[in-house]
């Protein structure tokens, strides 16, 4: 709020010594983010709907040193990314008395997928898109159409979705998915995912961070719901990657589409496994089991239990592990996944980076 204020304060100020000519401006490097997406990105926006979340300890013990319903110990991805383009911690779109945009705004949630059917309590990403389209309306209405304009033209618009959606299909799948059954599900995936990515260009948006589908079969959760001793699990692997190489292909095409869209392309799968298949390469020491949860691998989400009555084991150093619990990664992880977005080369984040989009102004 405090930006926003003194935008308005000097707005009004003006107007006193030259009626009717004031117009808010942000300073001409100011970038502002807007974040959407699932677990991997919810800031807290659960904690304020019937949907799941992560509102208790021992989530946030570490940088917090209190829940915050981020799905982690401490910070997430966006947090640090929010940090390298000296941005404060982007607030969830949900949280009480949150009125100042012009930083950009948090509209993740946990559970969330691309279909609306995929976890009918989350936020799902047409809602997100909702809940952004307002928040442009807002921004005219406190900036000017003008100069909301230019935020919403500089800001860079992150996403990581999916997963949860495939999930939903090959979760208890005793026989594998067929191949053309595969290729439709994903079909329809993309088609909604692009319609977004469409609608957020039309409102003013032109530069987008993409995180490809993480390495789904490989999470403790995964391994431990399916009963899978070996690494990773077929099924979800092999719908993951059929994803992920497809969406680079979408987006080149958008960008043929859309004059002026820009994007960062992060290979996030392959950062993630590898942390999680060769943890000490990476300075850490577990990545096939998580910190918290229980059963194999720590690979039932338990973690802080349920009202007291479910046990579960927490390790003492959550910065020696790459999963938190059954499905999120540490803080430490997410500092080292976050690098690899921000400023990884080509092939790992691509064509731009997050730095470079960010210093694109």
């Amino acid at each position: 709020m405090a930006r926003l204020s003194a935008l308005l304060l000097a707005c009004f100020c003006a107007t006193l010594l030259i009626p009717s000519t004031c117009v808010a401006k942000l300073p001409q490097k100011h970038a502002a983010l807007f974040v959407f997406g699932d677990s991997l990105f919810d800031a807290g926006n659960n904690v304020f709907i019937n949907a799941p979340t992560a509102n208790f300890w021992p989530y946030g013990e570490t940088f917090f040193k209190h829940p915050t319903g981020r799905i982690s110990d401490g910070r997430i991805v966006p947090d640090f990314i929010a940090e390298y383009a000296n941005l404060p911690l982007i607030k969830p779109y949900l949280q009480p008395g949150f009125d100042d945009y012009t930083d950009g705004v948090n509209f993740a949630s946990a559970a969330a997928g691309v279909l609306p059917g995929t976890h009918p309590g989350a936020i799902y990403l047409k809602l997100q898109l909702s809940y952004f389209e307002e928040v442009a309306r807002k921004l005219k209405q406190q900036l000017g159409g003008a100069e909301a304009k230019k935020l919403l033209a500089k800001a860079v618009y992150l996403f990581s979705i999916g997963g949860n959606d495939y999930m939903t299909i090959t979760r208890n799948q005793s026989n594998a998915l067929t191949s053309s059954y595969r290729k439709k599900y994903m079909t329809m995936v993309l088609a909604n995912f692009t319609t977004v990515i469409e609608k957020v260009y039309k409102t003013g948006g032109r530069k987008f961070g993409f995180q490809n589908l993480g390495p789904l079969g490989c999470m403790p959760a995964t391994k431990a719901s399916l009963g899978i001793n070996s690494d990773c699990a077929h099924e979800p692997t092999v719908i993951a990657k059929m994803h992920n190489i497809a969406l680079p292909k979408l987006l080149k095409m958008i960008q043929q589409q859309l004059p002026g869209f820009k994007y960062a392309l992060y290979d996030y799968y392959t950062a993630l496994a590898e942390r999680t298949l060769y943890a000490t390469k990476f300075g850490l020491k577990v990545g096939k089991s998580a910190c918290c949860g229980s059963g194999a691998y720590n690979g039932e989400l338990t973690c802080g239990g349920k009202n007291g009555t479910v046990k579960f084991e927490l390790c003492s150093n959550p910065s020696e592990y790459v999963w938190f619990d059954a499905a999120h990664p540490t803080e430490s992880a997410n500092r080292q996944l976050a690098n690899l977005f921000w400023s990884g080369p080509p092939n790992i984040t691509g064509p731009y980076n997050l730095k470079k989009l960010f210093n694109m102004l």
